[in-house]
């Protein structure tokens, strides 16, 4: 199954991933992109502070965005 075959979780929009997929015990649910970054977000956030998370979010955001762009 792919993720855009499914709708969110939160909001019901199109899927574009499943989350988490980094253990394989935890299940991954489908986000839209909106609420994927939110999820990102406040997982960074309590591993790593407010100001630390966000940071490390937006360098991970920008990378991310330039891969898309090319």
């Amino acid at each position: 199954m792919q993720a855009s075959e499914c709708k969110c979780v939160i909001c019901g929009a199109q899927a574009v991933a499943f989350w988490p997929v980094f253990e394989p015990d935890i299940p991954s649910l489908p986000y839209c992109r909106k609420c994927l970054d939110k999820e990102k977000m406040k997982l960074m956030i309590s591993i790593f502070g407010e100001e630390e998370g966000k940071d490390l979010f937006t360098a991970c955001e920008e990378l991310r965005k330039k891969k898309e762009k090319k």
